[in-house]
This record gives C-alpha cells, structure tokens and sequence, in this order.
C-alpha cells in the first residue's frame, strides 16, 4: 500500500469554535494529524487494507481493490458529513461515499466482512500511533535538546537550591535543569515504546470472527494481512472492540508529559518573580505585560504551560472511564473516546511553546549570586553539624539550628557566629582549613556534586538524542 497521505488543513483558526485548541490554539500540523478530517482519513486507508487483503485472498481482483483505493482518496469530511445526515450512522456514511465512485462490480466489497469497530479501532490505533511518533515525540525532542544546550551551558553556574520554598544548600543552575533532561528522556522513551503497543483488528462484531470464517479457512491469517498494510499487530484479544487498555497506557504516559513540562514551568515561573530574578523569558518589541501596569514582564508561557497542562491531565480521567464496556460492546465510549486527541493536541501544544521560551530564556548571572549570598552563609548549617559529629558532638544538630539562627537574627554570617562560639570551640580547632572553608564560602565549597550530575546527565541523554 501507498503511505497514508493526510489531508492538509484547509482554513486557519475557527472563531467559531467551542474547543480553543480549534480557536485560540489553533496548529495546523497538530489539526493535520487530529482533526476530524485526518480521522476519516485513517478510516478510509483502513478500508483500502481491507479491499488489498480480499484481493490478496482471492475473494475480489486487484482491479477492484485498486477501484476501491483510488475512490478512498477521494473522500472528503464534507461528503460523510452530508452523507450521515441520512445514514446517523460515521461508518456506514464512510461506506457509502466510498460505493459511490465505484462500478457496481466493485461495491459489494468495500466493508465486506467488516464490523464498524474493526475500521473505527483500528484507524484509531493508527491515527494515535502517527500523532505520537511524527507530532509529539519530534516536539518534545526539540525541547529535551534545548535543555540539554542550557543544561550544558549552565552546569557550572551556582545557584541556591531551594526546598519548601526555603534556601537550602547550593546547587547549579545546569543541575536544576538537568533533572527535566532525565525525566522527559524517561518519558520519550515511555511514549516510543507505547506507541510501538497499539494495536488494530479485524475481528467482526464480538470478536468471535463470525464473518470472516464463513468465506475465510483462516480468519486469523486474513487480520493479520490486513493490519500488516497498516505496520499494527492483532490486538491479543478483542470482543467487537479493542479493550482501552493500550489507548489508555499511553494517555497516561502524555499526562506524564505535561506535568513534567508543566514541573519546569512552575520553577520558571518562581525563578521569575520579582524578588528573585534569576530568569526571565525573553520580552518581544510591542509585548505587552499588563494592560494596566506597564512595568510588567509576566511570565505568561510558563503560565500558559502549566494552564494546558490541566486540560491534558482531566482528560485521563475520560480515558480511563472508558475501560469498561459491557459485554462485548456498548456505545458508552463512542462520544468520549473521541476526546483522545485533545490530550496529544495539549501535549503537542505545550512542548512547542515551552520549548519556545525555554530556547530564549534570559539567565541574570549576577541575581543569582546575589540570592546564592543572602542569606548570609547560614546554608553551611548543614556541613557544620556534620563537621561537629565528625569531631564528636554530640547534640551538633542543635548547636548548628542555635547558631545559624543567632547569626539570621543577629546578621551576621554563620562562620562569624562559629568562630566566636565559646560551646564549639573544642570542636571547630579540630577542623581542617578546607572544612573552615567550606563554611566560610559555602556558596563555593559546598556544592557537592552538582556540576558532575549536570554534565553526566547531559553526556547520557546527549547521546541518546
């Protein structure tokens, strides 16, 4: 078979639209692969399949099946619109579009032996897989390599960590983003390996495969020709439908995806306040902040990130309400899983416009240096109770609250405090110059292994990508 060739979209934003991924949002590579167009599309490339294997089986001549090919590419959403206006019925309005630029020698075998659900699940199948694999993961590989530049660019530049909101120990500015490196790696592997997981069918109308074994000797043999044209496997067991489970493994794994990307956003976003300033996102001529304040430079990509990322994670629970279906089938799904898409268009969304802002994001050096020493050297807490438990102390945690809280209240530094504590000072004499050091200048001596992680994460998923 020919490569599916998908319809371009035909217009720009609808403002006419409820959804905003149709209006506000509008992409037209993600519509390309998600719309209601490229939906039929994959519907009617499944009939093709279909229309080649009776051919290869025998059952039709090849001149049919290439009739019923060149006729299915034809098809329009337009068409089937107007043609279920009769039919209230997407599938058989599908069929009949089809039937109708063929012979009559042809018609009888478009749909024949099929069930809607062996065209409607497995297209369904097929659209998800090629979303993810050439909409999806290209993007959130172009944002994993734009981290991956920052991550290389910044591994050395100290910045303080931050737990609970609090200053805690240094860290590098590389270090926190390489944890979004290791994640989102994690995850596009996830997504590749789910999307190789889809599954299509040809199975009839409980999965018993009734139809097919009345003009079939192998019915088994003939779904597998048939989704070998499509590049799917035979889901293990299906009843008139495939189970949700695979759809909804890798829905669950996009969730994981935008609140990764949604995580980074919020520390942007916080990095980005007023009092902080370490980063910013770069401000275009003509940008405006706020319609009132004219100083503002809001962070409104982060913002608008981490706003999509909402859409994308209540939609799961859609999702995995339609793991149950009665018996072999009912219709409880039919409305909602075609929500699906919404999750990839969210995902597809986000990706783009985090890596946007993240491959332009302004770094202030100097606020960094200047917040990495606000608080006045008290951060070396923590290697001074260890120190002092080193040397025998025995209540060091405690000293090291009382003294670093004396020297917040007092403001002082913490090694100023140190020096002149006379209940320690047993101890500190026992303290080599570098351990000195280290809570002299924590924001020098008391990084740990922040700019190795950063760079061994860096050269790890470099190479993967």
């Amino acid at each position: 078979m020919k490569p599916i060739n998908l319809p371009s979209p035909n217009s720009d934003a609808n403002y006419d639209s409820i959804d905003p991924l149709d209006g506000r949002y509008f992409d037209e590579v993600i519509s390309k692969f998600l719309s209601e167009r490229s939906r039929i599309t994959y519907q009617a490339y499944v009939e093709v399949a279909l229309a080649k294997t009776l051919a290869e089986f025998g059952i039709c001549t090849t001149e049919i099946a290439n009739e019923i090919e060149e006729a299915a590419n034809k098809i329009t959403a337009e068409a089937v619109a107007e043609e279920e206006k009769t039919t209230k019925h997407d599938v058989k309005a599908l069929v009949n579009c089809i039937k109708n630029e063929l012979s009559d020698n042809a018609k009888p075998y478009v749909h024949f032996g099929a069930t809607s659900y062996d065209i409607v699940a497995t297209a369904l199948s097929l659209q998800l897989r090629n979303a993810t694999d050439n909409l999806i993961l290209p993007r959130l590989i172009d944002l994993e390599k734009t981290l991956l530049n920052v991550t290389h660019e910044y591994a050395d530049s100290v910045q303080i960590g931050r737990t609970h909101g609090q200053h805690a120990v240094p860290i590098t500015f590389g270090f926190a983003i390489a944890e979004y490196i290791s994640r989102l790696g994690e995850n596009i592997e996830a997504l590749r390996e789910l999307s190789k997981s889809l599954k299509g069918k040809f199975s009839g109308a409980v999965g018993a495969y009734n139809a097919l074994s009345i003009f079939v000797e192998e019915p088994l043999r003939f779904e597998k020709a048939v989704l070998e044209k499509l590049d799917l496997e035979p889901a293990a067991y299906s009843s008139q439908i495939i189970p949700a489970d695979t759809y909804v493994r890798l829905l669950d794994e996009l969730v994981i995806s935008a609140g990764i990307m949604a995580n980074l956003s919020h520390d942007m976003r916080h990095l980005q306040r007023s009092e902080i300033a370490e980063v910013r996102e770069s401000f275009e001529v003509g940008q405006t902040g706020s319609s009132t304040m004219a100083h503002k430079r809001n962070p409104w990509n982060f913002e608008n990130v981490i706003s999509l990322s909402k859409q994308v994670t209540s939609q799961i629970v859609n999702a995995n309400l339609n793991l149950s279906s009665e018996h072999q089938r009912d219709l409880t799904d039919s409305a909602s899983a075609r929500f699906y898409g919404v999750m990839l268009a969210g995902v597809a969304s986000m990706s783009s416009r985090l890596n946007k802002v993240m491959s332009k994001l302004e770094i202030d050096k100097e606020n960094m240096q200047r917040n990495l020493y606000a608080s006045g050297g008290v951060i070396a807490a923590e290697p001074l109770y260890l120190l002092l438990e080193k040397y025998g102390h025995t209540s060091a945690h405690e000293v090291s609250k009382q003294l670093s809280h004396n020297a917040i209240e007092k403001g002082q530094s913490l090694f100023e405090v140190v020096q002149n504590a006379d209940q320690i000072q047993e101890y500190f004499g026992k303290f080599s110059d570098h351990e000195k050091q280290i809570l002299q200048e924590p924001e020098k001596y008391y990084i740990g292994l922040a700019s190795k992680k950063a760079q061994d994460t860096y050269n790890y998923w470099n190479s993967r990508f």
